[in-house]
C-alpha cells in the first residue's frame, strides 16, 4: 500500500506499477461500486506486495546477519505514520467545524483506534465492510494498515524465533506450510462464520489474512528463472486473475475465502513473473501513481464519505472527486510523506493521538463549538441514548442478545404465555421493535407470546450455518418457536424480518404453521430504513419535514418488499402486511417518499428499528385490524 525504498531490497518497477492497478481499482469501487464491482480485491493485491517486500527485508538482514527489529519498526513506523496522522488531524479540524456531536464522537474513536493501529478490530465489532453505513465512517479504510502493521510486529518476532532453533533453508519451507495452512483455515473461517457484525472475523483479523501477505513472501524465497516469452505468460494470466477479480466479484461473494485466492494468485504470478519492459506495469501513469499509491489511498476514503454525507452521488462529483483525491495524494508524497522524518513523525503521531483521544472523552461535545449547540445536535443525541423498548422484553425474548451478553441463548419464561390461543410474535429485532406498540394496542388480556432475536431471520426451514453465538442463538430461537408454537397453540402468528425476505422460505414454514394449528398467519414486510439512520437524514437534510424523499433510503427493500408482493399472489395462506405502501408514497420505487414523524417522534430510533411511538402508530393502524377474526 506504499512504496518500500530501503536499500535491503532491489526497488521493481514492476511492483511499483503493481500498486497502481491496486488502488485504481479500490478507489474506483470506492466511489461507485457498479464501475468495478469487485475493486476491493485491489487491497488483496496490496496485501502480496507488502509481503513479498516485508519478507525480502526480514529474510536479507537475517542471511547478512544485520537484521535490527527496532531498526525495522522504525522505519515502518517513518513510512506509515506521518500521513496517516496528518490526514487524522485534518479530519478531527473538519469534523470540529462541520460533524454534530454523535459522528465527531465517532470520528475520534476511529482516529484513535487507525493510530494505534486497532481500527481492524474496532470496525470487526461495528459492521460489516460491505454495509452502506460504512460509508459513513471516515476512517473504514484504514482497517488493511492496522492489519498490515500487526503483521509487522509479529512476522519478524516468528522468523528471528524460528532462526535461533533452524535453518533459513527449513525457515523458507515454515513459511510455505504456513501460507497453505493460513490460506486453509481463512476458508475455513469465511464460511463458518456469516456476515454478521458480531460473528464475522475473517475480513477484517490477520490470522485470515496472513496467507495473503506471506504468498508474497513465497515469491521472494522461491523466485524462479525464465524465459521472455514465459515470463510474458505467467504475467498475463496473472492480469486475468487480478482484472478478472476486479470486474467479476461482488460484495455479496464471502470474502476472503476461497474466491480471494484468485487476485492473490494473480499478484503473486506478476511478482514471480518479474517483465522488465511491461507496458500494463511499467507505463509512466501507473509508475507514478505507484509511487503515489499509500498517500491516495488515505485520501480518497475520507472523500468517498464527504461526497455521500454532503453531496449528490453523481457522475460530475465523482470525476472531481477521484482527481481531488489523486491531488491529496501527490501533495500528501510529496510533502508529508518524503520529507517527514525523525523526531517529527513522533510528534505528529502524539499530537493526532492527543487530540482525538480528548474529543472521544469528551463525547464530541465542546460547548465552544456551533455543531455542540446546534439544536439538531440534541435531536441526534436523544435518539443515540433511545431506548427501543422500556419493559425490557425486547431484550429478555431476543436468543441472539442473550447468547452474546450470556453465552447461554435462554430466553425468560415471561417470553411465552402460558394459555392457549392468543398472538404469538416471531422474527428478528425489527419485530421486536414492532412487539412494543403491539403490546399497548391489542386487546387487554389476550395470551401474548414472543420471540425475536436479532438479525435471525423466522424459519422452520433454515438453520444458520456456524459455530458461533450469533448462529447458535438464532437457531435455538427458531427451534424454540418450533415447539412454543405447537405448545402454545397460538390462533395467530405474526412473523417478519428487517431484510432478505427473498432468501426466505416462506411457504413451508407457513404450511407447517398451519399444520400446528394455527388460524392466521400475517407476514409483515420490510419497514423504510435509512443508512446509516433516520435521525442522521433527518437532520442533516429534512429537518421539520413529516415526509422526506433521501438518498439514504435502503434500496435493497424494494426487492423485498416486491418478492413478498408477488409470493402472496401465489400464496393466499397468509395475510401481508406491506407496510412500505402504508408508510411511503411511491414505494415501488427506489425514490419513495417516507413518513418519518409520527407527532413529535421519528419513526424509527436508527436505521429502521421503530420507536415506541412509531410501533405504536404502525401496530394501530396496520396490523391490529388485521387480528380481527373477520380479516
Amino acid at each position: 500500500m506504499r512504496p518500500e525504498t530501503e536499500v535491503i531490497v532491489k526497488f521493481r518497477s514492476d511492483i511499483n506499477g503493481l500498486r497502481a492497478l491496486a488502488v485504481i481499482a479500490v478507489v474506483i469501487y470506492h466511489f461507485e461500486p457498479s464501475w468495478m464491482p469487485g475493486g476491493f480485491a485491489g487491497v488483496d493485491v496490496f496485501f502480496v506486495i507488502s509481503g513479498y517486500l516485508m519478507t525480502g527485508i526480514i529474510f536479507k538482514g537475517i542471511e547478512q546477519e544485520n537484521f535490527s527489529i527496532i531498526q525495522f519498526y522504525k522505519a515502518r513506523a517513518v513510512r506509515i505514520i506521518p500521513a496517516l496522522a496528518v490526514m487524522c488531524s485534518i479530519l478531527l479540524l473538519f469534523g470540529w467545524f462541520f460533524t454534530f456531536d454523535t459522528t465527531y464522537e465517532t470520528m475520534s474513536k476511529h482516529i484513535v483506534s487507525s493510530l494505534t493501529f486497532l481500527s481492524n478490530i474496532v470496525y470487526w465489532g461495528e459492521s460489516g465492510y460491505f454495509d452502506a453505513s460504512s460509508h459513513q465512517k471516515w476512517l473504514l479504510h484504514t482497517w488493511s494498515l492496522s492489519v498490515e502493521w500487526q503483521f509487522y510486529l509479529i512476522y519478524p518476532l516468528i522468523l528471528l524465533g524460528l532462526r535461533k532453533c533452524t535453518s533459513i533453508k527449513t525457515m523458507k519451507k515454515i513459511v510455505v506450510v504456513g501460507t497453505f495452512l493460513g490460506t486453509a483455515f481463512c476458508i475455513f473461517i469465511t464460511f463458518e462464520w456469516p456476515d454478521y457484525k458480531w460473528a464475522n472475523p475473517s475480513f477484517y483479523m490477520l490470522p485470515t489474512r496472513a496467507w495473503e501477505m506471506m504468498l508474497g513472501g513465497v515469491a521472494f524465497l522461491y523466485p524462479i528463472t525464465i524465459n521472455s516469452k514465459k515470463k510474458i505468460i505467467l504475467e498475463l494470466l496473472g492480469l486475468i486473475l487480478v482484472i478478472g477479480t476486479y470486474f467479476i466479484a461482488t460484495a455479496d461473494i464471502a470474502w476472503p475465502g476461497y474466491a480471494a485466492i484468485f487476485p492473490v494468485l494473480g499478484t503473486y504470478l506478476i511478482i514471480i513473473a518479474q517483465r522488465e519492459n511491461s507496458f500494463v506495469t511499467q507505463n509512466y501513469i501507473f509508475q507514478k501513481l505507484g509511487a503515489w499509491s499509500y498517500s491516495i489511498y488515505l485520501w480518497h476514503w475520507p472523500l468517498v464519505v464527504y461526497m455521500n454525507a454532503y453531496l449528490e452521488v453523481t457522475f460530475l462529483n465523482i470525476g472531481m472527486l477521484i482527481i481531488l483525491s489523486i491531488i491529496l495524494g501527490i501533495l500528501s508524497f510529496t510533502f508529508i510523506e518524503r520529507k517527514v522524518k525523525g523526531i517529527y513523525v513522533l510528534i505528529l503521531f502524539l499530537i493526532s493521538l492527543i487530540a482525538a483521544s480528548a474529543t472521544y472523552i469528551n463525547n464530541g461535545h465542546f460547548d465552544v463549538r456551533d455543531k455542540s449547540k446546534d439544536e439538531r445536535n440534541a435531536l441526534l443525541n436523544n435518539y443515540k441514548k433511545y431506548v427501543m423498548d422500556p419493559s425490557g422484553l425486547y431484550e429478555k425474548c431476543n436468543a441472539a442478545f442473550q447468547m452474546l451478553k450470556t453465552g447461554h441463548p435462554n430466553v425468560e419464561d415471561i417470553c411465552l404465555s402460558n394459555n392457549a390461543g392468543g398472538i404469538f410474535i416471531w422474527g428478528d429485532s425489527h419485530m421486536g421493535a414492532l412487539s412494543t406498540g403491539l403490546r399497548h394496542e391489542m386487546t387487554e388480556g389476550t395470551p401474548f407470546s414472543q420471540l425475536t432475536s436479532s438479525g435471525c431471520q423466522p424459519s422452520f426451514i433454515i438453520r444458520t450455518t456456524g459455530s458461533g453465538r450469533m448462529s447458535r442463538g438464532c437457531n435455538y430461537s427458531n427451534e424454540m418457536a418450533y415447539k412454543a408454537i405447537q405448545r402454545v397453540k397460538p390462533k395467530i402468528v405474526i412473523l417478519g424480518a428487517g431484510s432478505k425476505h427473498e432468501k426466505i422460505d416462506w411457504h413451508k414454514t407457513v404450511d407447517k404453521l398451519l399444520e400446528f394449528g394455527v388460524s392466521k398467519v400475517i407476514i409483515v414486510g420490510p419497514f423504510p430504513q435509512w443508512l446509516p439512520s433516520l435521525p442522521n437524514a433527518y437532520v442533516m437534510r429534512h429537518m421539520g419535514r413529516e415526509f422526506i424523499n433521501d438518498r439514504s433510503f435502503d434500496k435493497t427493500l424494494i426487492k423485498s418488499n416486491n418478492y413478498l408482493i408477488e409470493l402472496n399472489l401465489k400464496n393466499k395462506n397468509f395475510i401481508f402486511l406491506n407496510i412500505l405502501d402504508h408508510l411511503c408514497e411511491n414505494a415501488e420505487t427506489e425514490t419513495p417518499n417516507c413518513k418519518v414523524k409520527i407527532e413529535e417522534s421519528l419513526l424509527a430510533f436508527d436505521y429502521g428499528h421503530l420507536t415506541v411511538e412509531g410501533s405504536r402508530f404502525v401496530a394501530r393502524n396496520y396490523l391490529v385490524p388485521l387480528l380481527d377474526n373477520k380479516n
